[in-house]
């Protein structure tokens, strides 16, 4: 399971870029491989196959139909190589990607939610749930019902978050390690593994069922990822109607994927209020999600 690089070969003559997924679909055994070459000239096709392999020992054997043509080969430590019978040639090795906002340490002045010490059980006592577990590797993980911040936050210059989902292979859509972080206790920016998917706005950084991630910046589960967040709350009348909807920018893994994006909002969340303020809520959807280095600057 994970991401791939090197090369494809059509043909004797020509070599492209090439890059896959490996996603784990059914109990670590059965994956399914998506492999994208990227072409060299403006009037030349790419190729995008998808394969399927089964895990037998240490090796994942690679055997079906793709494109119309019969492909063989297999992923052992850490190569994955495969040809088709008419000689198209694929050569990829494995590379792990991080984010590179991880471990991120908060600056002067920022209110930490969730300090984060490797080694060392997390602080949760800015958190109203106590039955989330602390764990001896310094993150927070999710257990018996959501979490808010005890502090209510509006506009926020940059909320940081650092998030590990489990592996769940067996499960499909939002049953593979669900969660979700909200702003102002009302606006949701999903997260979940849609590693190697075809993402909706229901899937990992969508703004849920409001607008999908403009690229899906997935690391494979296992793995500690990244949000960035800017929130603007929204402004209100004086009787606590909306009369400027929130907006949200999101940086998924060091990639921006919602630049701006206005957030509507129909309620009476804050009837009678004159700020729109709510926790920064964690969801759980009975997926173990670990959570640490939780903090964010005031707007």
């Amino acid at each position: 399971m994970g991401e791939y690089s090197g090369t494809y070969q059509p043909d004797p003559t020509n070599t492209m870029k090439a890059s896959a997924k490996v996603i784990a679909e059914g109990d670590d055994v059965y994956y399914r491989i998506v492999i994208k070459a990227v072409p060299n000239e403006e009037n030349q096709d790419g190729a995008d196959i998808e394969l399927h392999g089964s895990r037998d020992g240490s090796a994942v054997y690679i055997g079906e139909w793709a494109g119309g043509y019969r492909w063989e080969g297999k992923i052992e430590k850490g190569r994955l190589a495969v040809r088709s019978a008419y000689g198209q040639h694929i050569e990829l090795e494995k590379f792990v990607r991080k984010s590179p906002t991880e471990g991120l340490k908060p600056p002067q002045g920022a209110i930490v939610l969730l300090p984060f010490k490797q080694g060392t059980k997390p602080d949760m006592s800015a958190w109203t749930n106590p039955e989330w577990k602390a764990l001896d590797s310094g993150a927070m993980q999710v257990n018996k019902g959501g979490n808010n911040s005890k502090e209510q936050f509006g506009d926020i210059r940059r909320l940081h978050l650092e998030f590990k989902l489990p592996l769940e292979p067996n499960n499909r859509g939002q049953g593979r390690a669900n969660s979700g972080v909200y702003f102002a206790g009302a606006f949701e920016v999903q997260v979940l593994d849609s590693f190697g998917l075809t993402h909706t706005s229901g899937d990992c950084a969508g703004l849920y069922n409001r607008a999908r991630a403009s690229v899906n910046a997935c690391l494979p589960p296992e793995t500690w990822q990244t949000y960035d967040v800017e929130f603007t709350s929204p402004k209100l009348n004086a009787d606590g109607s909306v009369r400027e909807n929130a907006r949200i920018t999101v940086i998924h893994n060091g990639m921006k994927v919602h630049d701006n994006v206005e957030l509507q909002y129909s309620g009476d969340r804050w009837k009678g209020k004159k700020q729109a303020t709510g926790p920064i809520h964690l969801q759980d959807h009975g997926h173990p999600i670990q959570y640490r280095n939780i903090w964010l600057v005031k707007g």
